[in-house]
């Protein structure tokens, strides 16, 4: 396993449009996946509020996508976004994806916390997030659906 994370452009942009992160979605064109707003939402949403866009490689493979930045409604550092191609969960490059993205949200922002959301009942994503430290703050945000926040406090 060689994950890293790479810039969006115009060579891999299709690719990322196209990811999708369960196979039922995969002849569905729409905004919201079961549990994730699709790519090319995120990708506008960065576009408008000034987020980082990154594309999540295994070698030469792209297997997925995330986003995160400053956001000023919350006055928070926050991962916006993840997702994992289908065909790609469950085999450890959820974990290893979200520890690069912390690592290059630390990097970039000099962030002492992040936070993210969660639909209650996306339970491989709880898991995960977990897994790497991030625990429920005890808040709901409202967006498109309820979501749970959850919190990841950095070592200095």
């Amino acid at each position: 396993m060689n994950v890293y994370l790479a810039e969006v452009t115009p060579g891999n942009f299709d690719q990322i449009i196209n990811l999708k992160s369960s196979i039922e979605q995969e002849q569905m064109i729409q905004i919201f996946e079961r549990w994730v707003g699709s790519n090319a939402f995120f990708l506008a949403v960065c576009q408008v509020y000034k987020f980082t866009p990154k594309a999540i490689y295994d070698s030469e493979t792209l297997i997925g996508f995330t986003c995160h930045g400053y956001n000023p409604e919350t006055e928070r550092f926050q991962l916006i976004s993840i997702m994992l191609g289908h065909q790609y969960q469950g085999k450890g490059y959820g974990t290893a994806s979200l520890k690069l993205v912390v690592e290059d949200m630390k990097k970039q922002y000099d962030c002492k916390e992040i936070y993210l959301t969660v639909i209650h009942d996306n339970h491989p994503a709880i898991k995960a997030y977990e897994k790497i430290g991030f625990f429920p703050t005890g808040e709901i945000e409202k967006a498109f659906h309820e979501e749970h926040v959850f919190k990841l406090i950095l070592e200095e």
